[in-house]
């Protein structure tokens, strides 16, 4: 009666879970602006919410409100993540409606509004003010060095007086 009982049990849990492995089906994507003239996407399988590890092949395209399109342009894989995307070609400045289209592992769509905008330059930061590194190594291990020459010094005097 036990054997039976935990061989169904078995059997349940075997049946009922689908294997890591077992992805597939329709994708869902998600993208958005990236701040600056950039589009940056991810995508996941509709079904399970996992992330396709597979090469997932899109383009986006963009309308401006003045009806001007550009694209379509190819979102490429980034190093920064799996299913992570991001677009080599840069979106014109402005506000846009942006559209993208996977057509493999399998076909999706996506439409939001994105503001593409230049990013402040990057500034380098002000050289630190004071004393150098060295000075501030050097003052510990002099004030050490000092530290060791008087306990010596007493040292000696305190075993002179003793003899």
């Amino acid at each position: 009666m036990i054997r039976r009982a935990l061989l169904l049990a078995v059997a349940l849990v075997v049946l009922g879970a689908t294997p890591a492995w077992a992805h597939g089906g329709p994708i869902a994507i998600d993208f958005r602006g990236d701040g600056g003239q950039g589009i940056t996407a991810t995508v996941v399988y509709a079904r399970d919410g996992h992330s396709v590890t597979e090469q997932v092949d899109m383009t986006y395209t963009a309308v401006s409100a003045t009806g001007r399109t550009v694209g379509p342009f190819r979102l490429t894989a980034s190093a920064e993540g799996q299913s992570f995307y991001v677009s080599k070609d840069s979106l014109p400045l402005g506000d846009w409606t942006v559209t993208v289209t996977a057509t493999h592992p399998s076909a999706a769509s996506k439409t939001i509004s994105v503001t593409s905008a230049e990013l402040p330059p990057v500034s380098t930061p002000p050289a630190p003010s004071g004393l150098s590194t060295t000075t501030l190594v050097a003052i510990p291990v002099a004030a050490a060095v000092l530290a060791l020459a008087v306990a010596f010094a007493l040292r000696r005097r305190r075993q002179a007086r003793l003899t």
